[in-house]
């Protein structure tokens, strides 16, 4: 039998250890994937959830702890039924090893809220026109405008008149100087908007195009009203129409009224 070299005898040692290495590693991915697979989903957690409440985003996601394996839970699956939410806009999902199903939400911001036929308050609706539940929270806590004349509620769909949603997301995107003279609208075949009342003025009809550039109707009625309204506390406006392209058309009234003027140089929007 040959003798062995000592560099012979360390290169034997060398793979020994090699494979020894191989057969521990391969027996602790072979347990790791054991444990991934039978870990039990224990809890589910919903951050970042006010309005929506939490057991109400858990149902929909048919989560039930100690029903199943965590990691057998498609995270993008999970976070697409808790969308379904009305209050959610967003939602994502993570698997803890801890046998925790983490839950993050955003929800949706309410830009106006929308009354019945009776004059109650029935739901919100947000920048892209998805209604929310009102039940869920108190109006009072959010200052938003209200809306008449909006379609019945829908607790998945969008509302279907692109007008209003271009007026949605304008009021959504406005300054809060613009917002704050926003008190009421009425949507329908004639929009009108009505200012939020103040000394000497009252509460103005502002009639609105339906169709879109509700973003520039905006931008006009501030100019008009830092311009032409507040600098002359005398003065009323039976209505503004601000349906003309560049241009903001008003009636006085007063002795002599009513009368039409244009104001398009009022329309400049603020530097």
């Amino acid at each position: 039998m040959a003798t062995r070299t000592p560099d012979q005898k360390r290169a034997r040692r060398r793979r020994l250890v090699r494979v020894a290495g191989g057969v521990v590693l391969a027996v602790m991915l072979a347990a790791a994937w054991v444990w991934q697979r039978t870990l039990p989903l224990e809890r589910i957690d919903v951050v970042g959830a006010e309005y929506a409440p939490a057991d109400e985003v858990i149902a929909l996601t048919r989560a039930v702890p100690d029903s199943v394996a965590l990691f057998s839970l498609a995270p993008a699956l999970i976070a697409d039924r808790a969308q379904r939410h009305p209050w959610v806009a967003t939602a994502s999902a993570r698997r803890l090893p801890t046998g925790t199903l983490r839950i993050a939400v955003e929800e949706r911001v309410p830009v106006v809220l929308v009354l019945d036929d009776a004059g109650r308050a029935s739901h919100f609706l947000d920048a892209d026109g998805f209604a929310m539940p009102a039940d869920a929270a108190s109006p009072a806590l959010f200052d938003v405008p209200v809306l008449t004349g909006a379609p019945d509620y829908h607790p998945a769909q969008p509302v279907a008149d692109a007008g209003l949603r271009s007026f949605l997301a304008a009021l959504a995107q406005a300054d809060e100087a613009t917002h704050a003279l926003v008190s009421d609208v009425e949507w329908g075949r004639r929009a009108t908007l009505w200012t939020t009342p103040v000394a000497g003025h009252g509460s103005v009809p502002v009639r609105l195009a339906t169709d879109a550039g509700h973003d520039d109707q905006l931008r006009r009625l501030r100019a008009f009203w830092d311009q032409a309204v507040l600098p002359q506390p005398d003065v009323r406006f039976d209505v503004v129409d601000l349906r003309f392209d560049g241009q903001v058309v008003t009636r006085e009234a007063g002795p002599g009224a009513p009368t039409d003027s244009t104001a398009a140089e009022a329309a400049t929007p603020p530097a």
